[in-house]
């Protein structure tokens, strides 16, 4: 007998996205943002809008009003549920309404997110605002059945040229035998079922074609040994985490575990692993190391897409903090929607400052695991400081160490601390002399609170960093004393006298400014540049003049000390 049993399980009305006994919970792709908040500017991108709020096709202006309203039948999904009210996401149009559960015709407790209601669109007495009303479940075509049957896998699911082939389940209720078929999209976590697996499943019942198949197929205990995969995560002194490839979570495992690995384990190594349940938990065991890249959580589609930053990932987060995705960033869909999606501390390019309001471009990534979607592969764009008017600054790399460097300043004396994790584009190696432009902020680490430091280093072409500013040009002197020192090239130790509007004045030149250094009397012509940093003036592009007598100057020198001579025996 091939089709489901002449009694089945208990079934209740359940979505075939959605069940609370499921550890694998596949909630439709509803956005939790407020919806309406973005507006398109003169350039055709989005900017935030001033605006009163809008709920887009719902107002009274529009000609609806509560009274006909009421008669208007529309459909949406449960998007969030809280104690006594919650929301819903409308199928015909972009909005998400209010509704109050006493306007709910059954039991809330039978009401769960992603499940399909219909309702009617009314206008609270109170804000003006539209709620949803009279609202009533529907029943969806696929119920599934209330508790877990237990299984064994009989055929394996395979990929073929033609499509996809079916695997098959067997169970039995009341002395008889059943088959069911499954899809990959039914298997919980990143397995593969092999026959002979045992597996606990939910029964689906197609209620337009009476049809029966397994769905949220979990593996509960294999025919054989099953190697596992996944990345080390964490390491302490002697033991680690794994983070799993199959589902979502982390496993612990003891170096013992890994004593066969040449060089031991580090951060970020693929690995494979069996599962063992010792002291009733379970741990990794006869750990091998994979090639790197061979462990892949996730898809990502190579569609860059543009957004803006609701809220940057926490620095310090919050002790025991499970959700690694604290970032947020909205963006606006292909049907124009806007769309909110999380990212994580390892998604950007970079481990650069992120702000709140700024410009970014990132892939979509889906986890393979739990089909969940984030943002990943976020770079920052230029509009996020013309859009923000953040103060930027230019400067030249002076010394770089492990890590860390400093950076010499067009308009400050001091130089500047930053990390490497501060550039934008870390792919590229940095050099000395390279020239940069970057924001200057408190440096919130422990080890300096007080210091500035520079965040968000950017790259820039040769010769845009300008150190002095041009005052005057083709002003004419004489060397008033020759520099001694004409080695030290970041100093000016020469003196030039010279009029100006009738008073006499002098500045300090570069000796590197000549080709041979000039001696006292020489006629010059230069020209005034103001130092950003220290606002001192100087002179630069020196020449000498032709005509000049040309007197040799003998540089000053000082008279050797007397030695001191030990005394004679």
């Amino acid at each position: 007998q091939s089709q489901g049993p002449p009694r089945s399980p208990q079934l209740s009305s359940s979505s075939s996205y959605y069940n609370s006994n499921s550890s694998s919970q596949y909630t439709p792709p509803v956005p939790d943002f407020k919806i309406g908040t973005f507006t398109l500017n003169a350039n055709g991108f989005p900017a935030e809008s001033n605006g009163q709020e809008t709920t887009n096709s719902y107002s009274h202006s529009n000609g609806m009003s509560s009274n006909n309203s009421q008669s208007v039948r529309e459909t949406g999904i449960i998007e969030k549920l809280l104690q006594t009210y919650g929301f819903i996401q409308c199928c015909e149009r972009q909005a998400r309404l209010f509704f109050h559960f006493s306007q709910f015709d059954g039991n809330t407790e039978h009401l769960r997110i992603g499940d399909p209601v219909e309702f009617e669109v009314t206008f609270d007495r109170r804000t003006g605002k539209p709620i949803a009303s009279a609202v009533t479940k529907i029943s969806p075509e696929v119920v599934l059945s209330e508790e877990r049957v237990i299984g064994i896998v009989t055929t394996e699911l395979r990929s073929e040229s033609g499509g996809e082939h079916q695997g098959r389940i067997t169970y039995e209720n009341r002395g008889e035998c059943f088959f069911l078929p499954y899809g990959k999209e039914d298997v919980e976590g990143y397995v593969t079922l092999k026959p002979g697996d045992k597996v606990s499943f939910q029964i689906a019942t197609n209620q337009r074609t009476g049809n029966l198949a397994a769905r949220h197929v979990r593996l509960e205990n294999p025919a054989q040994p099953v190697k596992y995969q996944g990345v080390v995560s964490t390491i302490k002194d002697s033991y680690g985490f794994i983070e799993r490839a199959d589902v979502v979570d982390e496993i612990f495992f003891h170096f013992s575990e890994a004593k066969n690995i040449p060089g031991g384990l580090k951060l970020g190594d693929d690995v494979e692993f069996f599962i063992q349940t010792r002291n009733g938990k379970e741990v990794a065991t006869n750990m091998v190391k994979l090639n790197p890249g061979t462990v892949v959580f996730e898809d990502i589609n190579q569609e860059l897409i543009r957004g803006q930053v609701l809220k940057p990932v926490e620095r310090n987060p919050r002790h025991n903090q499970k959700d690694p995705l604290t970032g947020r960033i909205r963006y606006r869909g292909k049907d124009r929607s806007e769309v909110e999606v999380k990212f994580g501390e390892r998604d950007q390019k970079g481990d650069f400052t992120l702000r709140h309001g700024d410009w970014v471009q990132f892939n979509i990534a889906t986890d393979r695991r739990d089909h969940l979607q984030k943002a990943t592969n976020i770079s920052l764009l230029d509009d996020s400081f013309n859009v923000s008017g953040e103060k930027r600054e230019h400067g030249v790399i002076a010394a770089l160490k492990d890590g860390y460097g400093f950076i010499k300043c067009a308009d400050r004396d001091a130089r500047l601390f930053f990390h490497y994790n501060e550039l934008l584009d870390p792919e590229n190696e940095i050099a000395i002399n390279d020239e940069v432009m970057f924001t200057v902020a408190q440096d919130t680490t422990n080890q300096s609170p007080n210091r500035q430091s520079a965040i968000r280093i950017h790259r820039v072409n040769s010769g845009t960093v300008k150190f002095e500013v041009l005052v005057t040009e083709g002003v004419q002197g004489q060397i008033m004393i020759p520099d001694p020192t004409p080695d030290r090239e970041e100093v000016p130790g020469g003196l030039i006298s010279y009029v100006e509007d009738g008073v006499k004045k002098t500045i300090n030149y570069y000796a590197k400014s000549f080709d041979s250094p000039p001696v006292l009397s020489d006629k010059v012509e230069f020209n005034i540049y103001q130092v950003k940093r220290t606002k001192e003036l100087i002179a630069v592009g020196v020449k000498i003049l032709p005509g000049n007598p040309r007197t040799k100057f003998y540089p000053y020198i000082a008279p050797p000390s007397k030695a001191v001579l030990p005394n004679s025996p």
